[in-house]
């Protein structure tokens, strides 16, 4: 059954697969073994397969390819669940293959042995569970879960049965594999502006808003629809049309000075509150499901249409409309570049000099919570290509998807901006096999002691003071630099602009961790207010 397995995981165009070791996995792992030997496949290994789960989830994000990550029985499969969610939001598509005991030893108490079917429940396109399979039936439901994977984008699960003996000397072989031309996907629906807004409205006076999306062809579509109607752009950072020349540094900062008639949103928005109440208030929002097309693209519930694809122009252009927004935009670049000028280092400092650093051919994986943001309120025009496990936003597997992504990259440099509580919780993701080739990959970690948002938020207020630093706060006291060391990855600790800077600009091949010590979380909640105030009054 595992040669049957791994052929049609080859098959499928898999040419990447994390294992994470175990004893019922093995014929799975010997069979694999033997095709990276060939040439048919890149292994990764790793002993943590939450880590490894979100490792294949950033090769898959990096190459459009899908990746497997096979794990053995028990606790071992639950531990790929939160890629598996990320990855199911995302439109990711991730192949977990989990070994697992025969199915008469479920529920007799038998070592590491749990009910896997249907463990991730509806977290995955589909799933099979192939005991009892002949070959040929084996290899159908395997190639079937495959071709949903690539033409519903997301996670599949292939739970696989071994009964002892689990390998045979000489029995693991494997032969070359025909590769089967990938499933193609249904074309996008196309529509014009003016068919999908009522008669009445001004469509000169709108707004686009780029959200976190993966589709060049919907990323040019959208900056020619801005660029005909005359519109601004608020680009997030993974919406990747900051440089566009009519997105604003600065736009959530400065939305509520507008009344925008129509808006339209490419992926999935929502990253900033303004961006939020605006499509509660627009008379007309128009919601782009971009290719994975997951529907998930209406946060406010505000959408008149959700359309597949970014409407065609109308006629409509007011040249003043801009105008007005990008003056607006540049007193708030002003008072933002006066208020980060000082050489101490903050998160929105520091983001600021890893955008800067970035050039057209490097890769910037950002984390989710205050980091996204920064980049997104203060770093400007992003050069680098940007990506995020926008899904679920959660601060786990961040460090190892961003390695998985840089293992796709040809060039350039990935840089990953995290934040220091995220960079502990995947640790792990640091440990590679040493025969394993690194990636070219800059860690940038903000080191503020503890979660930063949460002093910007309704529980930072001074009501919740007595408990806000034990349950929100939550600082680690450690020493990041310490906490972060691993096998053949160097790993230096700055606390200045000049510093962080020298840092940046060095020339590195492998894995470099930078740990950038910041001021206090409350000296960066009142720059934050600072800015915030600043721009709200320019």
């Amino acid at each position: 059954m595992a040669r049957a397995v791994v052929e049609e995981l080859l098959a499928a165009g898999i040419t990447d697969v994390v294992v994470c070791p175990g004893s019922r996995s093995a014929p799975l792992a010997l069979t694999l073994a033997a095709a990276e030997r060939r040439g048919l496949v890149r292994l990764h290994v790793r002993v943590d397969e939450r880590s490894g789960a979100y490792l294949a989830l950033g090769i898959a994000r990096g190459s459009g390819r899908p990746v497997a990550v096979v794990t053995t029985s028990g606790t071992a499969a639950v531990n790929l669940h939160p890629a598996i969610v990320e990855a199911a939001y995302s439109g990711v598509p991730l192949v977990a293959v989990t070994a697992d005991r025969p199915g008469d030893v479920r529920g007799s108490g038998a070592n590491q042995t749990i009910d896997q079917r249907g463990l991730y429940g509806v977290d995955v396109v589909t799933w099979a569970d192939l005991e009892g399979m002949s070959e040929s039936a084996t290899r159908a439901a395997v190639a079937s879960a495959l071709d949903l994977a690539v033409t519903q984008p997301g996670p599949i699960h292939l739970n696989v049965p071994f009964a002892e003996p689990l390998v045979t000397a000489g029995q693991h072989s494997i032969d070359a594999v025909t590769v089967r031309p990938a499933a193609a996907s249904s074309p996008a629906e196309y529509a014009e502006l003016d068919t999908l807004v009522p008669p009445g409205l001004n469509l000169a006076h709108g707004l686009l808003i780029a959200g976190d999306f993966d589709d060049e062809v919907a990323r040019e579509a959208a900056g020619r629809l801005a660029t005909a109607m005359g519109w601004p752009i608020i680009s997030e950072p993974s919406g990747n049309l900051s440089a566009h020349p009519q997105a604003l540094r600065h736009g959530p900062l400065i939305m509520k000075r507008f009344a925008p008639e129509v808006i339209v949103t490419v992926g999935r928005v929502g990253l900033h509150r303004p961006e939020t109440s605006a499509l509660t208030s627009v008379p007309v929002h128009i919601a782009v499901d971009v290719a994975p097309r997951l529907g998930r693209v209406d946060p406010a519930g505000t959408a008149a249409a959700i359309v597949e694809s970014v409407p065609e122009p109308a006629s409509a252009h007011d040249p003043a409309w801009l105008e007005q927004w990008a003056g607006a935009d540049a007193m708030a670049a002003a008072a933002v570049d006066g208020l980060l000028s000082d050489d101490e280092l903050t998160g929105p400092v520091v983001a600021r000099l890893v955008a800067q650093r970035t050039t057209d051919d490097d890769l910037l994986v950002i984390g989710a919570s205050w980091p996204v943001r920064h980049v997104s309120l203060y770093a400007g025009p992003l050069r680098a290509h940007c990506i995020g496990n926008r899904g679920t936003s959660g601060i786990d597997g961040v460090i190892s998807t961003a390695w998985g992504a840089a293992l796709t990259r040809s060039g350039g440099t990935t840089y990953a901006l995290v934040g220091d509580l995220t960079s502990i919780y995947d640790r792990n993701g640091l440990l590679a096999a040493p025969t394993e080739e690194l990636p070219r990959l800059t860690y940038v970690v903000i080191d503020n002691d503890g979660g930063g948002i949460f002093s910007m938020l309704e529980q930072g207020a001074p009501d919740f003071a007595r408990d806000f630093e034990r349950v929100f706060g939550t600082p680690h006291g450690g020493d990041l630099g310490a906490l972060l060391a691993a096998p053949r990855i160097s790993v230096e600790s700055v606390d200045s602009v000049v510093g962080l800077r020298s840092a940046l600009n060095a020339d590195r091949q492998g894995v470099h961790v930078i740990v950038a010590r910041c001021a206090s979380r409350a000296r960066e909640a009142d720059q934050v207010a600072a800015i915030h105030a600043a721009t709200s009054a320019s």
